[in-house]
C-alpha cells in the first residue's frame, strides 16, 4: 500500500510540474487561434445546396475524431475547439467563408470537405494557412499549403495495385470503361490503363459509355468479342451493373470486374445480382474488417456523431481521416505551434497511416498530387448482399504496389 501511494504521489507531483512548464510554455504562443488551453480549427463544407445530403456526414466524422482527440487530453495539452461553416458547394461562398474563418475567428487552420474549394485555395497559399481534406478538385495538386491523404487527380502518374489484383485473379485481357465525353474519368482510365500494362495485362479496349443513353447490349458485345477477362469501369454504378449484366446474358464471365465506386449497401439493395462479383478498390480500410482501427472509427462515432445512424460510409471515414491528418499536423508542429511549422512539419512525415484506417503508409513529403500504392479491394458476395475483403496471396487485406510514370492516354 505504501509503495502504491508513493507512486501515486510521484505520478501527481510530475503531473503538476508538466502542467506547469506546459502552461508557461503556451503562454508564450501567439499564432493565430493558439491559446494556452485551446487551438481553434475551421471547418467547411456544404451544409445546404445539392451537395448537403451527400456531405451530410461530413461533419459527423471531423467532430467524432476532434471529440476523441478531446477525451484524450487534446494535442500538446490544448482542446481543439471546432468552427464550422457553410459554403453550400460555390466556389464564391467558400472564398468569403474562409476570408471570414481566418480574419474573423481567427482559426489556425481549416479542414475543407467540398467540392468549392477552388474559391479559396489561393488566398490561403497565400496567407500561409494549413489545409486538410478531400481532393475533389485537381488544385490540390498545387498548393503546398493543402494536405490530404488521397489524390484523385493524378496526371503522369499511376500505380501497379488495380493491375496486380487484376493479374491475381487470373486476368490476361482487360477492357476499360470510361466517360464518353472524356474529362477526369477519362484520366482515371489513363491511370488504370498504366497499371494494368506494368503486370502484362494487354488493354484490348476502351470503350466510352453515357450513363442513360450508350446500349449496355452493344457495350457487351464489344467486350464478348474483345475477348476481354477484365472488366474495369470509371463510369456510373448503374453503367457497370448493366454492362456486367449483358456481358453474363451472352455468357460471359469475366475473372475480375472492377470500379473505384460503388462500396455502399444502397447501391448492392439497387442493383442486387447484377454487381455480385465487383470488385471496388479503397483508400481506406473496409468496415467489414473490423480492425481495432475500425473498432476505434466506430466507438468514436458513436461516443461524438450519435446523430448519425450509419457511420459506415465513405464521406463519414474519409472526413474523420481529415480531421485526424490536421491534428498530426497539429502534433507535428509542436507545443508551440505556427502556421509554417505545422505546414513544414507535416510534410516531413514518412509514415502517416491514419492510426491503422489508411492501407499501408503514406509519405507526406512526396504524395502530394500521386496516387496512393496501398489499396484495399472489397468484393460483393453472390448472392450481392454483403462485401467480403479480398485478401492477397499472404493473407493481407493491403494490396501495395509501385509507383509508374507517364500513363498511357487515349483509346485502345
Amino acid at each position: 500500500m505504501l509503495s502504491l501511494v508513493l507512486a501515486l504521489v510521484t505520478l501527481t507531483s510530475c503531473a503538476i510540474g508538466t502542467e506547469k512548464t506546459e502552461r508557461t510554455a503556451n503562454a508564450g504562443c501567439d499564432a493565430p487561434g493558439v491559446s494556452p488551453g485551446a487551438i481553434k480549427v475551421g471547418l467547411m463544407y456544404p451544409n445546404t445546396g445539392i451537395l448537403s445530403e451527400a456531405f451530410t456526414p461530413a461533419r459527423s466524422g471531423v467532430e467524432a475524431r476532434i471529440g476523441l482527440a478531446n477525451q484524450t487530453g487534446g494535442i500538446n495539452g490544448r482542446r481543439v475547439d471546432l468552427v464550422w461553416r457553410d459554403d453550400a458547394g460555390a466556389a464564391d461562398t467558400n472564398g468569403l467563408t474562409a476570408k471570414d474563418l481566418v480574419e474573423k475567428d481567427h482559426v489556425f487552420g481549416l479542414i475543407e470537405l467540398s467540392t468549392a474549394v477552388s474559391g479559396s485555395a489561393d488566398y490561403l497559399d497565400r496567407n500561409g494557412v494549413p489545409v486538410t481534406g478531400l481532393t475533389a478538385e485537381s488544385l490540390w495538386n498545387d498548393h503546398a499549403n493543402m494536405f490530404s491523404f488521397s489524390y484523385l487527380f493524378a496526371k503522369g502518374t499511376a500505380v501497379t495495385t488495380v493491375g496486380q489484383y487484376a493479374k491475381a485473379q487470373g486476368g490476361t485481357r482487360a477492357v476499360v470503361l470510361e466517360d464518353a465525353v472524356g474529362g477526369p474519368t477519362g484520366e482515371i482510365a489513363d491511370q488504370l490503363t498504366a497499371s494494368l500494362k506494368s503486370q502484362g495485362i494487354d488493354v484490348v479496349r476502351r470503350i466510352g459509355l453515357t450513363t442513360g443513353w450508350s446500349s449496355a447490349s452493344w457495350a457487351a458485345d464489344e467486350i464478348i468479342a474483345s475477348q476481354a477477362d477484365v472488366i474495369v469501369g470509371t463510369v456510373a454504378m448503374s453503367s457497370i451493373a448493366e454492362t456486367l449484366a449483358a456481358v453474363r446474358a451472352e455468357g460471359g464471365n469475366p475473372k475480375a470486374v472492377l470500379s473505384p465506386t460503388g462500396y455502399n449497401p444502397d447501391l448492392l439493395r439497387e442493383q442486387g445480382p447484377a454487381i455480385a462479383g465487383l470488385t471496388i478498390w479503397l483508400n481506406y480500410t473496409p468496415f467489414e474488417s473490423q480492425s481495432p482501427a475500425i473498432r476505434r472509427y466506430q466507438e468514436a462515432m458513436a461516443e461524438f456523431a450519435p446523430e448519425l445512424d450509419a457511420p459506415d460510409q465513405e464521406v463519414a471515414v474519409a472526413s474523420y481521416i481529415s480531421a485526424d491528418l490536421f491534428l498530426r499536423g497539429l502534433e507535428a508542429a509542436g507545443p508551440c505551434p505556427t502556421r509554417q511549422a505545422f505546414i513544414t512539419n507535416l510534410r516531413k512525415v514518412t509514415d502517416y497511416d491514419a492510426g491503422g484506417l489508411v492501407p499501408g503508409t503514406i509519405n507526406l513529403s512526396q504524395n502530394r498530387g500521386k496516387p496512393n500504392t496501398c489499396y484495399a479491394f472489397v468484393r460483393a458476395n453472390a448472392t450481392a448482399d454483403g462485401f467480403d475483403v479480398v485478401r492477397d496471396s499472404k493473407g493481407s487485406g493491403q494490396w501495395c504496389g509501385q509507383l509508374i510514370h507517364e500513363p498511357a492516354a487515349g483509346n485502345e
